[in-house]
């Protein structure tokens, strides 16, 4: 959660609870996956690669000179992925730390202190999604969007602040949807079933449809509908599976071409989680077993609700040797939890929490066109957000386990804060020489924010206190990456970035420390190395990476005399390796690996109110990772083709979070299993699957508040799932 500041010591501690705290990462050359995407981009000359836009320009994947994993529209159907958790943990130095659907965060190359601002930023084709400020729990609302119907995902790690500014210390998680298509009439219909061992069954159904309008002009539409089956029982209400929910909405863009240098798409995406209990079971707080199995003992309800709205225009138009696109985009996020607070203030006493975004952005820039000696990009950006982070500390009926409306209101805490930043940068690509090339680029960004808040409540009787703050920054962010070529199927790179988090104020009252009343940025400088490479027939790839990242004066939440805060303190280095690499040995099969070391540890202290310390691992980071699997594709007939896949995942040893009184817990390794078998049947497709087949219990996330008799609440994964799909293409 994100209250900052408490009503003396009785909320101080609430403002930590907000931290819950194949799908195949692709490399260079390996092209099966990409080929088979819907609406793809593909490179004139070679049809094979793999496109990404991470420099905001159309490129082929090999010749980005930065770690970057894709995963494909195609590889996300075939492993049923259907949230984050299921593919973006797939992915070398990649990790979700959640509590329940809606409520997640992203950390990439181990660059996470726990604070509520986000150290990854999320994209959406053209459009920032989640808030900038760590005023509005940017950090662990990470949007989880349903991957069906998306062309890809892109993952870029480490620092992306030239092209896409704010909290991309870490990375880039970038979204992109399939674009309508003039030129065919096509859909899709998708439905299934799953069972969970120990748990519920669930269902879903997805549809999607592309029609053209004219030779200029067509839409896309799509829906989906998910039960997402429950597993946690609730020993203290007799409860079974309290962690169902239900997870539906859709996306509408129409694309018109009015000329042949004029393109426009409209877009629209819905998307509303409703969950009915966190995935938190309870553990005994000495050997961190299950105390009762899948089991949990709360008091009160845990529901989540979350509702994502995002509205974009974009206008892209080729002037000949320039083209200029302009992005104008308005999202909004709102979200309502309660968590069951009762091991902290007494039995059956809950948190309301709720957070209400609106967020407008404006991008416009101008691009070289074609491959010249220097290609460039040069543009514009504004942003302005509204966000208001609301709290309600309430006593709940006994029978039920919902709120009392004679004891609601006990504390009650309204938080209203703005945000404004406008930036400018600039990137260029300057091709020296046939075998080698320098990108480079810049950023520049000023930000004004301010916050107010109110606190009231039963328990402060007539008394209502009012406080308020404002800040501003400046923050200059670039990068530069030369690269050498010895072969068309070969880069090695170096790189150095720079990623920031802007700061903020925090309202405090009067007689509060001056240097309290805001926070700074905090910034990562990166440095890696990298290589590239595949053999001429695409069978063969491999990308390879080593990182060294500096974080300074990194944002943390602090208690301090009484006030939860957002305070800087600190540094951390993170270093490492990763690797992804592929084989297509013959005509239908595919093997693939990936891996990551990261070693991310503070090098000075915390705060003493932090609890860190020098040598002490940063949190929810694992040290190993890794993901091996095989993909196989086979003609049984004329019309009949059959396909399997399998996939090990391993995520090593990780710490939780840091803690003054008792300090980080040692979470155990795990791994993860899973398999699918199927067969096209010409339009239709028929598939099996089984998801965490040894049945694992990883632990992904430890609650704040605990569990009640002294036991400690540990989020965990999903058991063993078994599902049946069904699908038709046209």
């Amino acid at each position: 959660m994100n209250i900052h500041r408490s009503a003396g010591a009785l909320l101080a501690g609430t403002c930590i609870i907000a931290i819950p705290a194949p799908a195949f990462a692709q490399s260079a050359g390996v092209s099966s996956t990409a080929a088979a995407q819907p609406s793809a981009v593909q490179i004139e000359g070679d049809p094979n690669a793999i496109v990404v836009t991470a420099q905001k320009r159309t490129q082929r994947l090999l010749d980005v000179p930065q770690s970057i994993s894709v995963i494909s529209g195609q590889t996300l159907e075939n492993q049923h992925a259907t949230r984050m958790s299921d593919y973006l943990t797939r992915i070398p130095s990649a990790n979700i730390v959640e509590s329940q659907p809606g409520i997640s965060r992203i950390v990439l190359r181990g660059i996470n202190a726990g604070g509520v601002g986000a150290t990854v930023a999320t994209y959406i084709d053209e459009t920032p999604f989640g808030s900038a400020t760590s005023l509005a729990n940017g950090g662990i609302l990470a949007p989880d969007i349903d991957p069906f119907d998306l062309a890809r995902v892109e993952v870029l790690r480490g620092p992306q602040g030239t092209l896409y500014g704010a909290n991309s210390l870490g990375g880039l998680v970038k979204y992109v949807t399939v674009a309508p298509d003039p030129h065919a009439l096509a859909g899709s219909v998708d439905a299934g079933i799953n069972s969970v061992s120990h748990g519920d069954t669930g269902y879903w159904g997805r549809a999607a449809a592309n029609v053209p309008l004219s030779d200029m002009a067509a839409i896309r539409l799509s829906g989906f509908y998910r039960r997402d089956p429950g597993f946690v029982d609730n020993s203290a209400r007799d409860r079974k599976d309290v962690n169902d929910g239900d997870t539906y909405g859709g996306r509408a863009s129409i694309l018109v071409k009015p000329s042949s240098n004029l393109k426009i798409r409209a877009s629209a995406i819905l998307q509303n989680i409703r969950s009915n209990g966190t995935s938190s079971i309870d553990l005994d707080p000495d050997t961190l077993r299950p105390v009762d199995g899948l089991s949990q003992n709360r008091l009160v309800n845990e529901p989540n609700d979350t509702n994502y709205r995002l509205y974009n225009t974009t206008i892209d138009y080729d002037f000949g040797g320039v083209s200029l696109v302009s992005a104008t985009s308005y999202g909004t996020l709102d979200q309502k939890q309660i968590e069951d607070a009762s091991a902290v203030y007494g039995p059956g006493v809950g948190v309301n929490q709720s957070m209400r975004q609106r967020r407008f952005t404006q991008e416009v820039r101008l691009a070289s066109n074609g491959h010249q000696t220097l290609e460039w990009t040069i543009g514009g950006f504004y942003t302005h957000e509204r966000n208001r982070l609301g709290q309600d500390l309430f006593g709940t009926n006994a029978d039920t386990g919902n709120p009392d409306p004679a004891a609601d209101g006990l504390i009650l805490v309204g938080l209203p804060s703005r945000y404004s930043e406008y930036a400018g940068f600039a990137n260029a690509t300057w091709h020296m020489a046939p075998k080698f090339e320098v990108t480079a680029g810049g950023r520049w960004s000023h930000n004004k924010q301010s916050d107010e808040q109110t606190t009231s409540g039963i328990l402060l009787g007539d008394t209502v206190i009012e406080v308020s703050g404002n800040s501003s920054d400046s923050v200059f962010t670039y990068s530069v990456a030369p690269t050498f070529k010895p072969n068309d199927h070969t880069r090695i790179y170096a790189r150095v970035a720079k990623g920031y988090r802007p700061g903020g104020p925090n309202a405090l009252s009067p007689g509060a420390p001056d240097e309290l009343r805001t926070f700074n940025p905090d910034t990562t400088t990166n440095y890696e190395v990298g290589v590239k490479t595949e053999s001429a027939d695409h069978r063969l790839s491999l990308d390879v990476t080593a990182f060294l990242i500096e974080w300074k004066n990194i944002q943390l939440l602090a208690q301090i005399e009484g006030f939860g805060i957002n305070a800087n303190g600190g540094k951390a280095r993170s270093q490492g390796i990763e690797f992804t690499a592929g084989l297509n040995p013959v005509q239908g099969l595919s093997l693939y690996a990936n891996g990551s070391y990261v070693d991310a540890h503070l090098t000075s202290d915390a705060p003493e109110s932090v609890g860190g310390f020098s040598g002490d691992p940063l949190p929810y980071n694992p040290k190993w990772q890794g993901t091996v699997g095989a993909e196989y594709e086979h003609q049984l007939n004329g019309n009949v083709t059959g396909h399997a896949g399998i996939n090990w995942h391993y995520t090593g040893v990780r710490y939780s979070d840091f803690d003054p009184a008792a300090g980080q817990r040692r979470l155990r390794s795990f791994s993860q299993l899973d398999a699918h078998v199927g067969a096209d049947f010409g339009r239709f497709r028929l598939d099996a699957f089984a998801h965490n087949i040894t049945d694992s219990r990883g632990i992904v996330n430890l609650s704040f508040f605990g569990a009640v008799n002294g036991d400690i609440s540990a989020a965990v994964i999903q058991p063993r799932t078994y599902g049946l799909s069904l699908g038709y293409r046209y």
